[in-house]
């Protein structure tokens, strides 16, 4: 996981992350290949880590560049966190951010697709129709959002509450006025929305490193 918190340190981290996802798939579909040419249907079993693997750093890349622009959309009073690892179940966060306003865990979407969805059924829309996707990026929203809340409040934030957010970078979500948490379409956007909101409380910068600390830093252990 990493800490964003400067324009000068911004990384490249998510151009690094969709090389190794083309190059899994390279490796993926050149075992497919393979496999075909050999007629033996056992040698698929081949593509399936590589193709895993390159649908998880593709998943990363987005969470990183989603970082890098709320981080300079956001300014100096923001924390962007990226890659997050929750103490309690599987997978990542892809983004959070800590600030003044709050804090909201976010799921971006990468794609430059038209999507839609009707409460926590999504689908992307093409000219051919609708094609449904096998994962919520509303429900991940939100299941990642009570994850966040649950370690800050094992943090001693006991009260702070955690708003879910689904980020469609470069698409478009006009059919989404359903879903179960707020759609934004573009980083400017959520940056201006998450700037605009009204603090629940007055909050220092030193409170949002003390959250920011509550997430990063291992619990204390009693011994």
């Amino acid at each position: 996981m990493a800490i964003l918190a400067s324009r000068a340190t911004r990384p490249v981290r998510w151009r690094r992350q969709l090389r190794a996802a083309c190059f899994w798939l390279a490796l993926g579909l050149g075992s497919a290949a393979v496999a075909r040419e050999l007629g033996e249907s056992i040698y698929y079993a081949l593509c399936i880590p590589p193709l895993a693997l390159s649908v998880r750093e593709l998943i990363r890349a987005f969470g990183a560049r989603a970082a890098d622009g709320l981080t300079n959309a956001l300014g100096p009073d923001y924390l962007v966190l990226t890659e997050y690892a929750p103490r309690a179940g599987t997978g990542v966060v892809p983004v959070i951010v800590v600030g003044p306003s709050g804090i909201s865990a976010i799921e971006p979407l990468g794609e430059d697709a038209a999507f839609g969805c009707y409460h926590d059924g999504w689908h992307r829309i093409a000219p051919q129709g609708l094609h449904h996707l096998a994962d919520s990026p509303s429900r991940r929203a939100r299941e990642n959002a009570a994850r966040v809340r649950s370690d800050i409040s094992g943090g001693g934030h006991i009260r702070t509450s955690v708003d879910a957010y689904v980020l469609i970078e470069r698409g478009t979500g006009e059919d989404c006025a359903s879903s179960t948490v707020p759609v934004v379409c573009g980083v400017d956007a959520l940056a201006a929305r998450l700037r605009s909101r009204t603090p629940r409380v007055e909050v220092s910068a030193s409170q949002v490193q003390a959250v920011a600390d509550a997430l990063t830093r291992p619990l204390a252990v009693a011994v």
